[in-house]
């Protein structure tokens, strides 16, 4: 009888610890996937914009630009965009000695595009002010 007691210990020992490497190998397997998943969710754009493509979500620097096209964010990589900075000349006269003077402005603005159907969701120019020495 001990010894028909000693191999149900030994088998009950090695099912359990069969049990727990499945176990443990199921969990790790399905953190993977979970990370692999969160890769390609957040997209960067000139000049500090920063995309949720998966909802839409567009920020620069903390400050909310577009609120999220799509909520359920269920298709990462179904949004892209792609931001300018520039200088763009608004106004040309002539100073009082009769000379062609300049007045550029610094202007930032940004495209959403839906990657899926190709169509562009939102086109704006967030940003514009007068360009000081040393914004370019």
């Amino acid at each position: 009888m001990q010894r028909g007691e000693r191999n149900l210990g030994i088998a009950v020992a090695v099912m359990a610890v069969c049990a727990a490497i499945a176990f443990l190998g199921w969990g790790v397997t399905g953190g993977a996937a979970q990370e692999e998943q969160a890769v390609g969710r957040y997209e960067v754009a000139v000049p500090d914009l920063v995309l949720d493509t998966a909802t839409g979500k567009l920020t620069s620097k903390g400050q909310v630009l577009e609120q999220a096209i799509d909520p359920s964010g269920q298709e990462i990589g179904r949004y892209s965009v792609d931001g300018f900075i520039t200088a763009v000349t608004r106004r040309v006269g002539l100073n009082v000695l009769e000379q062609p003077v300049v007045w550029p402005e610094l202007v930032k603005g940004y495209v959403i595009v839906d990657t899926k159907t190709g169509q562009i969701v939102k086109q704006r120019t967030y940003y514009s002010r007068a360009l000081q020495e040393g914004d370019l």
